[in-house]
């Protein structure tokens, strides 16, 4: 856009090849052996009003970026089915993949579920909570990753309604029941209850022959979710052998129950390097 003088040069030899005759023939005018003959120089005013620029704001495109959906995993994703108004929770690990994630959960009747609560746990992962309230039936996670439709997406949901089963017409109860033993006689050692390798699968025993009959119940917590293997075999005699693996270093709670006490030293809190 010119908004102050400038100097210009007006191509004008088509409009004065046809002036040349009348130019000669009244023996005035441009000599047309001139070097300037063609053209004009001069000084001209070029106006905004006048000016043939297009003056829109200029549009700016924005493509996404480039996203590898098949990197991205599902950590503690329900396998079997599952029972009506109870929560579901699982993990999504991106593996790098860089990028926002969209999660719809559908219920039987195509109804989209709400809310879907996702919370970022570090920034590999992100936890996915929502409650499956829509009655029975199938339902249907869909999940993108940059407008990306990850791999066998949409994850199916088998919900089915009912209660937990009962015995002899009464409610079961989800708690353990109260059986003739003593927590405090049950013995644990080993290596696993003090440190924790990310190599190999870590090992301690636990002897419950002098605490009376109960059940053994092991869990490993750690920052990103529970430990992704935890395996534990009666010997004989009471005495049990526990191994568990963990994957990603940070802080552990290693709980170690006998029915619905904790044994001696439980909860174990343990570091992984």
């Amino acid at each position: 856009m010119f908004k102050v003088s400038q100097e210009m040069r007006l191509n004008t030899q088509a409009a004065t090849s046809a002036a040349t005759s009348v130019s000669s023939s009244s023996g005035s005018g441009l000599d047309g052996n001139s070097p300037e003959e063609g053209g004009i120089f001069g000084r001209y005013q070029r106006t905004p009003d006048a000016d043939a620029y297009p003056s829109e704001t200029p549009r700016v495109y924005v493509a996404p970026e480039l996203t590898d959906a098949g990197k991205v995993q599902l950590l503690h994703f329900p396998s079997g089915a599952v029972r009506v108004n109870t929560p579901l929770g699982f993990i999504i690990k991106r593996n790098g993949v860089k990028g926002n994630f969209e999660v719809r959960v559908e219920g039987p009747s195509g109804q989209p579920i709400q809310p879907v609560r996702q919370q970022q746990l570090d920034p590999e992962r992100f936890q996915i909570d929502c409650q499956l309230a829509a009655g029975a039936g199938l339902y249907k996670v869909h999940i993108k990753c940059n407008s990306v439709t990850l791999p066998r997406s949409p994850f199916i949901i088998v919900a089915i309604a009912g209660a937990p089963e009962s015995i002899e017409g009464k409610p079961a109860s989800s708690s353990v029941p109260t059986l003739d033993s003593d927590a405090s006689r049950v013995q644990s050692r080993g290596l696993g209850l003090s440190h924790v390798s990310l190599v190999e699968r870590n090992e301690f025993t636990v002897d419950c022959g002098q605490a009376g009959s109960n059940m053994l119940l092991v869990g490993v917590l750690g920052q990103r979710g529970p430990s992704e293997e935890v395996v534990v075999r009666h010997l004989g005699r009471g005495i049990h052998r526990v191994t568990y693996r963990v994957c990603d270093p940070g802080d552990y709670i290693l709980v170690v129950k006998w029915g619905e006490e904790h044994v001696p030293g439980s909860p174990f809190s343990l570091s992984a390097d």
